[in-house]
């Protein structure tokens, strides 16, 4: 009888451990296909490697929630009004200038782009917004330009200031005709 009792307890043992490892790999497996899952909705990468075929990627794979952070808030884009008036006016001593920046805007598809001259020599680009918030993408054509607080005068071009909602005086750092 004694002996029973020494099987039955090695036999509940053995019976316990089993179903411990059982209850263990079931855990193991709901696990791995939960990782699964969430790497085929995430694109069919898991953890560097191809999904299925044990290939490691060679993308550099981070966290999305680590870069969450680091990513800055997306700036407002600015949209292109192609049908406001521009005044080019050339402040160089290089005849045709203003006729030049004329012709490459209208060919970005600005509909109203009058040419004349500033009466002095400038050697920055310069812009001056007679409407406000009208013409800020301009300053990609003109990436070195400063942007002119203080409106031009009347006696200082040829062209009617009222008239236009920017106007651009071309420096010699924009000389787009005598540069090859």
């Amino acid at each position: 009888m004694d002996m029973k009792k020494k099987q039955s307890a090695t036999g509940l043992f053995f019976s316990m451990f089993l179903r411990s490892a059982v209850v263990i790999l079931a855990i193991v497996i709901a696990c791995l296909i939960f990782a699964l899952v969430r790497s085929v909705i995430r694109g069919g990468k898991t953890n560097g490697t191809e999904a299925g075929t044990g290939v490691v990627s060679s993308e550099n794979q981070t966290d999305e929630l680590l870069t969450a952070e680091k990513t800055e808030a997306p700036t407002e884009a600015i949209v292109a009004d192609y049908g406001i008036k521009i005044a080019v006016l050339n402040g160089t001593e290089t005849g045709g200038l203003a006729g030049a920046w004329k012709d490459k805007l209208t060919a970005a598809g600005y509909t109203s782009v009058d040419a004349g001259n500033y009466k002095g020599v400038s050697s920055t680009t310069k812009l001056y917004y007679v409407k406000e918030n009208v013409g800020q993408e301009l300053t990609t054509y003109f990436p070195g330009a400063t942007v002119e607080t203080e409106m031009l005068k009347e006696e200082d071009t040829d062209v009617v200031i009222s008239t236009h909602d920017v106007l651009i005086v071309i420096g010699t750092s924009d000389d787009i005709v005598s540069k090859p």
